[in-house]
């Protein structure tokens, strides 16, 4: 065999090497893609507590539906299985412990017993996330450490409208995905009893009027103190923070004053919020500047 015969024997099986491996490396690559995909796909889902439930909104058929478009929402980032319950049972030591995220969409005044509000406070100050919305934040008004872990206090707002809001930290994971400006129609809520520590990350773009507390016959029978504002009255001291973040021990605290009904629960900047703040609650986005 001369030199030049032997050389093209060599360059052919190198290049019929190639031929070869190239798709043993196709086939090894895809499955290793497989197999990371299939990991993420047996990642357990988050198992979120949804409790729900008391007067002036739709509790009965309203919560699977925004459930169902949170977990649509979420679904590219972190899977959700929701539990969705009017039990405040659920919030016992035995019971809360069982769950990795809890979302409050409630409007309660019944006093919760000592195991109950033991159970909650423990497991967020161990670390438990908490997303607060709406009328949790007028809720439970006799205990006052459910204020300090929420960051504040609502004991009423003027009437329902569209309300203009403003972004007041930009560019932050909580932010992402809106407007500088927008409108959502809701009640602005009066927020009192604020916590120092608090993040506010949207705002009203005005300063509302403060009215005078009223007693009102609820659906279900009961009085309850609450408050709605008019256009007369003293002038309120300074714009309303309607979206902020603290952490109460080492859980993190979410919290967000809208979502009257599910016209306002479908508005695509309330949805993109909601998801920005539970994948901040979870550890799953960039930390907030602080």
């Amino acid at each position: 065999m001369d030199a030049q015969t032997s050389w093209r024997i060599r360059r052919y099986s190198g290049i019929d090497r190639m031929r070869f491996l190239l798709p043993v490396l196709g086939v090894l690559l895809a499955a290793s893609s497989g197999a990371s995909s299939q990991t993420s796909q047996k990642t357990p889902p988050v198992h979120v507590l949804f409790l729900v439930g008391g007067i002036f909104h739709n509790y009965d058929t309203e919560p699977a539906a925004t459930a169902e478009n949170i977990r649509k929402k979420l679904q590219p980032e972190v899977a959700l299985d929701f539990v969705i319950s009017k039990d405040l049972d659920l919030l016992r030591p035995e019971k809360i412990r069982g769950f990795g995220l809890v979302i409050l969409n409630v409007c309660e005044q019944t006093e919760l017993s000592a195991d109950q509000k033991q159970g909650l406070l423990a497991a967020v100050r161990n670390g438990l996330p908490v997303v607060a919305l709406h009328c949790t934040f007028w809720s439970f008004a006799d205990w006052p450490e459910f204020r300090q872990l929420l960051g504040g206090y609502v004991l009423g707002h003027p009437k329902r409208g569209n309300i203009c809001l403003q972004v007041t930290q930009p560019d932050q994971p909580i932010t992402v995905g809106l407007p500088a400006r927008f409108e959502l129609n809701d009640e602005p809520y009066l927020v009192d009893d604020r916590d120092p520590s608090m993040q506010t990350f949207v705002q009203t773009c005005k300063i509302y009027k403060a009215g005078q507390p009223i007693t009102v016959l609820a659906p279900d029978g009961n009085h309850y103190k609450t408050l709605i504002s008019g256009d007369t009255g003293q002038d309120r001291n300074g714009l309303e923070p309607e979206v902020w973040t603290k952490t109460f021990g080492k859980g993190r605290v979410f919290a967000m004053t809208f979502g009257h009904d599910l016209k306002t629960q479908e508005d695509p900047n309330y949805l993109q919020l909601l998801r920005n703040g539970i994948l901040w609650d979870l550890g799953l986005s960039e930390e907030v500047k602080h």
